[in-house]
């Protein structure tokens, strides 16, 4: 029990998903392993899946895709996302997006976050503070362990 216990606290946690907001790859109702252990040496990246919290949301953990990094400037031009001013590719989306969004420069420190579903998801488009502190990301997703899938669109 000790060790499942020290195993959760400090390698892998595992979450429900219970929105399609990030489907395709991460259906309504999956529950999926996120590693603890990919943020200790390393920073976040563009299209990383992660498990976060964002104060005043929810109480427990979210998952959407990081689409921008620290320094970085996001825009959003009829659902297209630009990443200093290139488009972004998205193969993961489920359907072509809409929407807009003016361009916004991401403090030092702080991610831009997308649910894969843009139709369904609350993200960083509608949060009154848009962007997730490094310090609020838990895991990065690794596994779709329900409904289980080889090859997950992560």
């Amino acid at each position: 029990m000790l060790c499942a216990a020290l195993v959760s606290a400090f390698w892998v946690v595992a979450a429900y998903v219970p929105s399609g907001s990030m489907e395709p790859g991460l259906p309504a109702g999956s529950l999926v392993l996120g590693w603890r252990g990919a943020y200790r040496q390393a920073q976040p990246q563009c299209g990383d899946v992660i498990l976060f919290e964002h104060p005043g949301l929810t109480n427990g953990m979210l998952v959407k895709r990081v689409i921008a990094l620290p320094g970085q400037c996001v825009e959003i031009r009829a659902g297209r996302v630009y990443l200093d001013g290139l488009p972004l590719d998205e193969p993961y989306l489920k359907e072509p997006p809409a929407g807009d969004l003016a361009p916004l420069t991401l403090p030092e420190g702080c991610y831009f976050v997308l649910g894969d579903n843009r139709a369904a998801s609350k993200d960083s488009r509608f949060w009154e503070d848009p962007f997730v502190r490094r310090e609020e990301i838990h895991a990065r997703v690794v596994l779709r362990l329900f409904p289980f899938a080889a090859q997950p669109q992560l």
